[in-house]
This record gives structure tokens, C-alpha cells and sequence, in this order.
């Protein structure tokens, strides 16, 4: 418990007015915490548990407003509800907002003199960055030319000139520990297109 905030005038506390209104949030505090309880009790594991976090809110709420009336009647505060943040909380908090998507889309090419020239055209407009002296690969492949053209507008594979979409799948993850990230600079960068450890959240797919 606080020391008595002798800083305020003492006829400002254990008034009429503060003993009634710590009176009733004492008695809104004891029936919320009651029912808090006899939920929890009644709790098997399988519920949503936005239930859950909806109880701990209200009960959070009327705790906070009993610890205000006491202070408010007496100058102290029995409970000690500093909100001040973790210095190390910043670091948890990020590692705990890191999203993984993985995707992966299967095209049929069917027109590939088509898909060349686009991607010839992207080529030309974004061209790579090289070293001194160095040339562009030319555009002879199909890869290249998608290569090309995502290279300038993104992921267009709805909009692949002479390609066909067979199918496509998006997943949203959360990670979980031991989470492995993604190495950018891996040799073979196909064994890092995985889904990580973790919670999918979200997924689309395309047929």
C-alpha cells in the first residue's frame, strides 16, 4: 500500500461522496470478480478464446476503477497498476509481430513468343542493376521473361502475358520458437520456401 499523499489537503478524502461511490465499485468489483470466476470454473479448454479475454477485460476494468475510488477515499492506492512498459518489452513485441508468407503458384505457359516479348519489354524499362561492363541475360527463357516482368510490376500472375495460373496457394504464419528465419543469402535459396514454425492465421489458394 501507498503512503497517504500528504501533499493533497486531508478534507479531500473520506468523504460522503468517496465512501459511497468505493462502496459501490467494491460491491461491482465483488459480483464481476464472482462471475469471472464461476466462467473460469466453467471453462473446459475448447472455448474461443476471445470469451476468455473478454472476461479478463471487464474484470481488469472494474479493478482499476476499485483501486481509483480507494484512492480517491483515502489518498492511497492498494494496488500498484503501473503501466509502464518493460524495457525489454520492445524487443519481445517484435519478435512477436513477425509474420512469414509463404507462397507458391504452378503456371502453364501458352504463348511463349507472347510471354518473351513482355518480358523483353519489362527488360528494357527496369534493367538490372550490373556490374561495370556487365550485360543483361537475354530474355530466351520463360523464367527469364517471368523473372523480368515481376522484377517491375510485382506478383502478376493473374496478368502474365501467354501464361495460364494452374493453381496458386497463399499462407499467412506467426512463428513460434524455435523459430528459423528465412536466409536471403542461403546457397540454395529453395530449401528456405517453407513455412516456418508457427500458427497459420490466414491462407488463400487459386484454381
Amino acid at each position: 500500500m501507498t503512503d497517504l499523499d500528504i501533499t493533497a489537503p486531508a478534507e479531500q478524502f473520506f468523504s460522503t461522496e468517496s465512501r459511497e461511490a468505493l462502496a459501490e465499485a467494491s460491491r461491482k468489483l465483488a459480483e464481476r470478480l464472482q462471475a469471472h470466476t464461476e466462467a473460469l470454473l466453467a471453462m473446459t479448454g475448447s472455448e474461443n478464446h476471445e470469451s476468455l479475454d473478454e472476461q479478463n477485460a471487464a474484470l481488469e476494468e472494474l479493478v482499476a476503477d476499485w483501486n481509483d475510488a480507494v484512492f480517491d477515499h483515502t489518498g492511497t492506492t492498494p494496488l500498484l497498476l503501473d503501466e509502464t512498459e518493460d524495457p525489454d518489452a520492445e524487443d519481445d513485441t517484435d519478435e512477436d509481430h513477425i509474420i512469414s508468407v509463404v507462397s507458391r503458384f504452378d503456371l502453364r505457359v501458352v504463348d511463349l513468343d507472347t510471354l518473351l516479348e513482355a518480358g523483353r519489354a519489362a527488360q528494357e524499362r527496369h534493367p538490372a542493376e550490373l556490374e561495370e561492363g556487365g550485360e543483361p541475360d537475354p530474355v530466351e527463357t520463360a523464367e527469364q521473361a517471368i523473372f523480368e516482368i515481376s522484377r517491375e510490376v510485382g506478383e502478376a500472375w493473374f496478368e502474365l502475358p501467354g501464361i495460364e495460373m494452374l493453381a496458386g496457394a497463399r499462407a499467412y504464419v506467426v512463428p513460434e520458437t524455435p523459430f528459423d528465419p528465412l536466409d536471403p543469402d542461403a546457397e540454395d535459396i529453395t530449401t528456405e520456401l517453407s513455412a516456418p514454425n508457427g500458427i497459420p492465421t490466414h491462407a488463400e489458394s487459386w484454381a
